[in-house]
């Protein structure tokens, strides 16, 4: 029988966490060990995460997770400034949409504080365990050099996986007047540059990230591959055969709302199906899935559309199949200057197999929605198109009282097929001299 290899995975975010930065290496983790790998993942969970004990339970007997990246002596004096700091007065600017991440605007990483613990623990696990490589879910960014310090010291291969484009984030072409976004901007390419150049190999997960990652660093051209987000079936819990009949038509959106993800456009369209059709709330809702903040819901009463909209907090990952299938649209969005990302939540849609729109600038998706003749790709602002498309879905669904018919989920999405292309890359890298 073939000795079975360790991979070190170094991912803060992971299981029990349930977030959607951990779900790409939960997916992976969960299918790399029939092509002989062993993952041993380090991670960090912080006491106030949300949690979710099942994702646990869906690894395999030969993952092994240490839960240890955070430096409890950190997580300890973290602890006593938050109980000496006074409470933040109210700001008088009013609500402002989350930010999400933006490395040229701000530096905040709330694992780097950690970095020195957890590369002594990295060095551990993998001298343990004895792993021949190395890979790394970045972001968080910091982890990066945590991966860099134990690939050097045992003398092993790292591999670079980039959830998001770092360097190349689209916050780069936002405006900026803090002093210091011109020295984060430095450091940020500074920091991109050294590491393409040790990584022994880097994962993008959009070809349209690769095609721009190879163009800023020609030197990774026969180092780098593109491996998409991806679906796991297995995640979730079976769903009833013969749901309960839709009493009116649902607009389905799930995740943060935020400031590359606005409400803008599904707002205005659905205030001019309500006028246009003369609806109530019986006859069409957008339901959110997710968090939402205090700019959505002041927006959201601006618009007039407050009895149309539902608002759900953030549901299990067991349970994410049966929520999307009591949709007669999943809705996607994402601003203009989005062109090198594609939502994570469109794996879950394509699972689901019911109707997509997705609002997004980045064409890459047009393959992704090939599987059902009724998914479309709007292009930020469109708000017309978006209005002839859920007029559509309203007509259908005033003809039929029903659900749409689920489709089958292309296997090339899923995280099988992921966890083999992956397994081939750490195949290559282990076997370079």
């Amino acid at each position: 029988m073939k000795r079975m290899r360790t991979v070190l995975i170094i991912s803060p975010c992971f299981a029990p966490q349930a977030t959607v930065a951990a779900f790409r290496w939960i997916k992976l983790s969960r299918h790399l060990a029939r092509h002989g790998f062993r993952c041993v993942v380090l991670c960090g969970t912080f006491p106030d995460d949300t949690r979710d004990p099942d994702l646990l339970a869906v690894l395999p007997s030969e993952c092994i997770v240490v839960d240890d990246y955070l430096d409890p002596r950190m997580i300890a004096l973290q602890r006593k400034i938050a109980q000496l700091r006074p409470v933040a007065a109210v700001s008088s600017e009013g609500p402002r949409p989350l930010g999400g991440l933006r490395p040229f605007h701000s530096s905040k990483d709330r694992y780097a504080v950690h970095r020195f613990h957890a590369q002594a623990v990295a060095v551990d696990l993998a001298r343990k365990y004895e792993a021949s490589a190395i890979v790394v879910s970045a972001g968080p960014f910091g982890a990066v050099p945590v991966a860099f310090h134990a690939g050097r010291t045992m003398r092993v291969p790292v591999i670079l996986d980039f959830r998001d484009p770092f360097g190349l984030h689209e916050s780069a072409s936002l405006p900026s007047h803090d002093f210091f976004a011109a020295i984060r901007r430095r450091i940020v390419f500074s920091n991109e540059r050294r590491w393409m150049s040790k990584a022994a190999h880097v994962v993008l997960n959009t070809r349209n990230a690769l095609d721009a990652y190879r163009e800023r660093y020609p030197t990774i051209e026969l180092k780098s591959s593109f491996i998409r987000n991806h679906y796991d079936m297995a995640l979730y819990e079976p769903v009833p055969a013969n749901p309960e009949p839709p009493t009116r038509l649902t607009i389905l959106h799930t995740g943060t709302l935020r400031a590359d993800t606005r409400l803008d456009d599904i707002g205005e369209a659905l205030r001019r199906l309500v006028e246009r059709y003369k609806l109530g709330p019986k006859d069409i809702v957008f339901r959110q899935v997710g968090r939402m903040t205090d700019y959505e819901r002041a927006q959201i009463a601006s618009m007039g559309i407050g009895d149309f909209v539902e608002t759900v907090p953030p549901v299990p990952q067991a349970a994410m199949l049966r929520e999307l299938r009591k949709a007669h649209v999943l809705l996607s969005m994402f601003d203009a200057c989005v062109r090198l990302r594609i939502a994570a939540k469109t794996y879950d849609y394509i699972a689901a197999g019911m109707p997509i729109v997705s609002i997004t600038e980045n064409a890459e998706v047009d393959e992704l929605l090939a599987h059902r003749s009724d998914n479309v790709r709007l292009r930020p602002g469109d708000v017309d198109g978006l209005v002839a498309t859920l007029s559509k879905h309203l007509e259908w669904f005033n003809q039929t009282r029903a659900w749409p018919t689920p489709v089958a989920s292309p296997r090339e999405f899923s995280s099988e097929v992921a966890a083999e292309r992956f397994a081939n890359i750490i195949d290559r890298v282990m076997s370079l001299p």
